[in-house]
């Protein structure tokens, strides 16, 4: 990634004003280079010199290297060379004004300007899906690729997407004395995020190559001989606008790639003086977001009516079984059964677009379908170093409730199933909004440092050998006390719709903790949950009444890892030997009370250790830790 900014600004005051002005250009370069398997793979198996058919290694008798000598290979792979060169250019310029109104109340105004333009492709090699224009390797049914470019097969444009002019920011701030010890502070402010590109580089369909061979014969055959090489095969550019079929078209959506996230901030504050050195503040925060970078968007998910007009059974069966036809399934184009193979099930001749396994909005930044709010509540007390103390404390009572806690496809999701990020059904995804993953309702928080008044320059025990000996100590900690964060469950039962978060079935958000069989929770006797199959957690999945998309949403509020309490404790003296050479000691403490803060064991319902603490992995802090540290300053 590289980055080229030019910006300048300008000030002004003039009276009682203030003014600021200025702009800013940048050109952000998302680059990547791949080369993997650029002189091709071989890959070889047992099964060529086994027992024809057999796939069991322990019976079959063949050797993957007896394989490798008769250069029988049973797989492999080739890659083009693939520089992937992206620019996004980005133009943002400000205007503000702070207008001190009279001695007791001031004014910031202020509008920002800002847009990211498409991105430009390196040759112009971008491809981008389109949802009306016809394909011809699909019976010119709606859905194909347009390439970026001049020329033949080209849409004549070097960006296949709107951008987006209308990233206009206000902001608004006052400060006003009530009097000399007592100030309100208050703003509003609409705010833009970054364009990015988040999952790596995508849009160059018909541009790179990656050629898997595989065996279609159980290695009764090799796929290749060695010494052949691999079956013949074209070099890209491929401007096809079927090129994608049977995998996966990349979106921008339109507009949607360059419609940058906002941020509605509001901010309160009331801040009073209650001594020379002493302030004590009360706040609120408040920040609602919208067209978050996320990955809910899945437009290529069979419509989740299906499910109980059809039943997952039948979902799940080749299109053309006796039981689709009698349900009046048809092939949506022709050449469906070529394309798909074993893949050509009632499930993929109902997905909007058959010709594609995915329509990728995510990985190349152009799914801004996320929403957030989030609302808090701060006391904050500080002290400022005098008679050698200084402390802040604060305390935050918070909440956040969102449907993207990321923006990754790849993130872990309740269950910690991986890749699972997509709305669980993409024509209900408030399935998807619940309280957020980081959601800390509590939170209190202390630092302080006091210098004990004893040693040189201190008010006992100030010179002498004493002194040196037994003054100039100083003691300090960072005390955290907060709430824990709400859990998910997992399931690995998945509904034939295509990729999703798969949700599982609950009766009920009470109920879910097991009891304790002493006064506190004991990992070798008491289980988090109350186990699969009872109370709340109904048995679920094929041939149960819970089967399909579950109800549950991705958290929980009421149910909560453990609290997370922190005390890290040091203590330090300092050894004056000469004008310019001390030297300090220090012995700190982490987690000095060696506190033990359990996890909840496995979140996935059809586990039968479901709610059971089995490893260290359920341990979710670290035992207490000691260090020491000499320093000589001369």
């Amino acid at each position: 990634m590289a980055l080229y900014a030019f910006n300048d600004d300008l000030s002004w005051i003039k009276g009682k004003h203030q003014f600021k002005a200025g702009g800013m250009y940048q050109l952000n370069h998302y680059n990547g280079f791949g080369h993997a398997y650029l002189s091709g793979l071989a890959l070889f198996n047992f099964t060529e010199t086994g027992l024809p058919g057999n796939t069991n290694f322990a019976t079959a008798g063949g050797n993957p290297f007896a394989s490798f000598l008769l250069g029988w290979a049973d797989g492999g792979r080739i890659d083009t060379i693939r520089f992937i060169g992206q620019q996004w250019p980005y133009y943002a310029g400000y205007f503000q004004d702070d207008w001190r109104i009279s001695s007791k109340l001031m004014l910031n105004l202020g509008i920002r300007w800002e847009t990211t333009l498409l991105p430009r492709a390196l040759d112009d090699q971008f491809s981008d899906f389109s949802p009306t224009l016809p394909n011809p390797g699909a019976g010119n049914i709606p859905g194909a690729l347009l390439f970026a470019g001049s020329g033949a097969g080209r849409a004549g444009s070097r960006t296949l997407a709107d951008s987006y002019f209308k990233g206009f920011g206000p902001h608004l701030g006052f400060a006003y004395s009530l009097d000399s010890k007592t100030v309100l502070r208050g703003s509003y402010a609409l705010s833009y995020g970054a364009i990015t590109t988040s999952a790596g580089s995508t849009h160059q369909v018909g541009f790179v190559q990656i050629l898997n061979f595989f065996n279609n014969s159980n290695g009764i055959q090799p796929t290749w001989i060695f010494s052949q090489g691999p079956s013949p095969w074209v070099k890209p550019p491929f401007l096809d606008p079927s090129f994608a079929n049977g995998g996966t078209a990349y979106w921008w959506q339109n507009g949607e790639a360059t419609r940058p996230p906002a941020f509605n901030t509001f901010n309160f504050s009331i801040q009073r003086q209650l001594s020379s050195t002493l302030i004590l503040e009360a706040s609120y925060n408040g920040n609602l977001g919208s067209r978050l970078q996320s990955s809910l968007l899945n437009y290529d998910q069979v419509p989740s009516k299906y499910l109980s007009t059809l039943g997952a059974s039948l979902l799940a069966q080749q299109y053309d079984s006796a039981a689709a036809v009698a349900a009046g399934i048809r092939a949506p184009f022709p050449g469906f059964k070529a394309l798909w193979g074993g893949g050509a099930t009632v499930a993929q001749a109902l997905r909007p677009y058959p010709q594609y396994n995915n329509i990728d909005t995510w990985s190349g930044g152009g799914d801004h379908s996320g929403h957030s709010t989030y609302h808090a509540a701060i006391i904050r007390l500080e002290k400022r170093y005098a008679n050698g103390l200084d402390f802040q404390t604060s305390y935050v009572f918070s909440k956040l409730l969102t449907d993207s806690d990321n923006y990754s496809p790849n993130a872990s999701c309740p269950g910690s199933v991986p890749s699972c990020a997509k709305a669980a059904d993409m024509y209900n995804r408030r399935l998807e909004k619940s309280i957020g993953q980081f959601d800390i309702t509590h939170a209190f928080k202390l630092g302080l440092v006091y210098e004990l008044p004893v040693g040189v320059g201190k008010r006992f025990l100030n010179h002498g050998i004493a002194a040196k000996v037994l003054g100039n100590w100083r003691v300090a900690s960072i005390n955290i006390y907060s709430s824990g964060i709400p859990i998910g469950l997992g399931t690995t039962v998945s509904p034939p719709l295509g990729a999703g978060r798969n949700v599982p079935f609950v009766t009920s958000y009470d109920g879910w903790r097991a009891p304790t069989q002493g006064g506190s929770f004991d990992p070798s006797t008491d289980r988090f949950f109350v186990p699969y199959g009872t109370g709340p957690f109904p048995r679920q999945g094929p041939g149960t009444p819970y089967d399909g998309i579950g109800n549950v949403t991705r958290y929980n509020p009421k149910v909560r890892y453990f609290p997370s309490l922190s005390e890290n404790i040091s203590v330090a003296k300092t050894f004056v030997m000469h004008e310019q050479l001390r030297l300090d000691f220090r012995a700190e403490a982490f987690n000095a009370f060696n506190r033990v803060r359990f996890g909840t064991g496995s979140v996935s319902l059809p586990s039968q250790s479901f709610g059971v603490l089995t490893s260290n992995s359920d341990m979710l802090n670290t035992p207490r830790q000691i260090q020491f540290g000499l320093k000589l300053y001369f």
